[in-house]
């Protein structure tokens, strides 16, 4: 991901909640180049390895040496928002993990904003000063998404706009 410095991913899969979906490119990536069947409802979800969850604390002891945060894109291969049971057991590993690094920018992209609030750690308070809400909004269809965003307190919130598939007038 280009406009960050490192991607972390807790768990790998996810289920299409959208036509911004159709041409997912994680779900091509896992399915295709990994050979690995974990997308839709009732597939399974792969936590990945303790090698993988040690780096953003390598990454945070870096960042804090050299006094330049680091950008952390979170979930290109999962959504932390999803419902799955494996991602709402592995959630506060996750949170765990982001209030562990704080020199690290997390960037948090989800296609779900409706369920951040139901997702958030009990000490989130007013927002983590070092995590970035976002979410996709790829056509006026899920343009409440924008309100769901709205709703949560964050440090950083944005909006994707990626894939496009239609006009979204004047937001």
């Amino acid at each position: 991901i280009a406009w960050t410095d490192s991607t972390f991913n807790p768990w790998i899969g996810c289920t299409r909640v959208s036509e911004g979906c159709r041409g997912c490119y994680a779900e091509a990536f896992v399915t295709g180049r990994m050979g690995a069947d974990l997308w839709g409802p009732s597939a399974p979800r792969r936590v990945t390895a303790a090698s993988t969850w040690k780096g953003p604390l390598a990454w945070d002891r870096e960042a804090g040496r050299t006094v330049r945060r680091r950008r952390v894109y979170s979930a290109s291969l999962a959504d932390v928002f999803d419902s799955h049971p494996i991602a709402e057991a592995t959630r506060p590993r996750f949170w765990d993990l982001v209030r562990a690094t704080p020199n690290l920018d997390w960037i948090i992209l989800t296609k779900r904003p409706e369920r951040i609030a139901a997702s958030l750690p009990a000490t989130w308070g007013s927002g983590w000063s070092n995590v970035w809400l976002g979410t996709t909004v790829e056509s006026t269809a899920v343009l409440s998404r924008l309100d769901a965003l709205r709703a949560i307190p964050a440090a950083v919130r944005f909006v994707s706009a990626e894939p496009l598939l239609d006009d979204l007038g004047e937001i």
